[in-house]
């Protein structure tokens, strides 16, 4: 079982749904994430949580302070853990759960309708569209300004160090994982450094 690590849920034991086609983010991965993005862009903020498995991402964003997370996910077996975890949590006011293939929700996304801090992709090991799927965040998210979008995906692919306006802010290697976070250029054309 997973846990939440930190804040107002601390403690809280998360289910995970059955089967091999999910790999929660590990606690380790997990608790560095938010190290990364930093307390202070957390507290607030909004989140889009793409291939959400278990929802653990979401649901460790809204304990920390995050004050609305959307979570994607493409089986209805995992929507249902999501749910539960959710309501484990009491966090059914603060989280939107969205069942359907993700490429297919972001593209009924309409730019400036939905804004996020945080854009946060956990695709299976396996997924090779990625090209597809970043070109499709980028015209079909808003992400607001110094905003972060985190790609949790296999240390054997690479990615680009930079998307149109988001450039590489760090990649951050845990074993067979690897978190490439990118951040979005400021008004000024400047990346902000300020965690």
């Amino acid at each position: 079982m997973l846990r939440v690590i930190s804040g107002n849920a601390k403690g809280r034991h998360l289910k995970v749904p059955a089967g091999t086609q999910i790999r929660p983010t590990s606690d380790k991965v997990r608790e560095s994430l938010f190290n990364i993005i930093g307390r202070d862009n957390i507290v607030g903020s909004t989140l889009l949580d793409l291939f959400a498995g278990s929802g653990a991402v979401g649901i460790e964003a809204i304990s920390r302070g995050a004050r609305y997370a959307t979570l994607v996910d493409n089986n209805i077996r995992h929507i249902k853990v999501i749910k539960e975890n959710i309501r484990t949590c009491g966090f059914h006011l603060s989280c939107e759960v969205i069942f359907g293939d993700v490429m297919s929700i972001l593209n009924k996304f309409t730019i400036g309708e939905r804004s996020y801090n945080i854009v946060f992709a956990d695709p299976p090991y396996n997924y090779n569209n990625w090209s597809a799927l970043l070109s499709k965040i980028i015209n079909n998210v808003k992400i607001l300004g110094y905003g972060f979008l985190i790609i949790e995906h296999s240390s054997k692919v690479s990615m680009s160090e930079k998307l149109n306006d988001l450039e590489e802010y760090g990649r951050y290697v845990y074993g067979d994982s690897t978190l490439t976070v990118y951040r979005k250029h400021g008004n000024n054309g400047n990346l902000s450094r300020d965690i």
